[in-house]
């Protein structure tokens, strides 16, 4: 008898489960974020604001901004910090959110009331970084990488990467304005920062670039394979198409 009592117990526990389930995946389908949404990720986005970034970099800037909130949603985790002369140093995120996730166990009032405001402030943080008037002195984008690394280490949710730059290095041990960004100076650099440990790991992290910029197709190109192939060291999932002056695509890929 006993027996047959914890069979029934255990029968309606889990018919209960599976009714709770279906009404919560209801109501989130009710929501807007059915189960044709992406899974959660974790969105790096770094801003270069040195002394270079002009007011059309500005704009590309808000741009790619605009089409980054866009494609937020519940269960996405945002950083937004600078790229700057002391970025591995001093690097405190400008934004560091999580974007509200629907249920059915939330007042759906209260949860569009924090996601309204959970929006409204990394726009307004957005917007205050990418109107500062005053620049950095110096664009550590290497450095940066590793930044990166380190918010990404324990994090299970799928990773983007954003770089918002001209994408030309400017510290005291590489300038690429000055240098000639050659093969032979990529092999040099990259294998300099092997042996001291500084190549960040980026494996399966999905990588877009904006406001990619350099004095002549030349340089530019250079400058671009240079870091297609750091990149690659670096494991990240990196196209060619995901680099550029504008963010055409973010998310958009079939």
């Amino acid at each position: 008898m006993k027996s047959w009592k914890l069979k029934n117990l255990c029968a309606i526990f889990v018919g209960t489960l599976l009714v709770f389930s279906a009404l919560n995946q209801t109501a989130e389908a009710g929501w807007g974020i059915g189960k044709d949404k992406k899974s959660p990720r974790v969105i790096v986005v770094l801003v270069d604001m040195s002394g270079s970034t002009n007011a059309d970099r500005r704009t590309v800037y808000r741009k790619a901004f605009g089409k980054i909130f866009e494609k937020l949603q519940g269960g996405d985790r945002i950083v937004i910090g600078t790229i700057t002369g002391r970025s591995f140093i001093d690097f405190k995120p400008v934004v560091d959110a999580e974007i509200p996730k629907a249920s059915i166990w939330l007042n759906r009032i209260s949860y569009e009331q924090n996601l309204t405001q959970t929006k409204n402030n990394i726009k307004e943080q957005a917007e205050r970084l990418v109107s500062r008037k005053k620049g950095t002195r110096h664009t550590e984008i290497l450095s940066s990488l590793n930044i990166a690394d380190t918010i990404f280490h324990k994090e299970k949710r799928d990773k983007l990467l954003v770089i918002l730059s001209d994408m030309i290095q400017d510290s005291r041990e590489y300038n690429f304005e000055r240098a000639k960004v050659t093969n032979r100076y990529s092999s040099r650099l990259i294998k300099y920062r092997k042996k001291h440990n500084l190549i960040p790991n980026l494996r399966g992290v999905k990588v877009y670039v904006a406001g990619a910029s350099a004095d002549g197709a030349k340089k530019y190109r250079s400058i671009e394979k240079f870091w297609s192939r750091y990149f690659k060291v670096a494991g990240a999932d990196y196209s060619t198409h995901r680099y550029g002056h504008s963010l055409l695509e973010f998310e958009s890929e079939v």
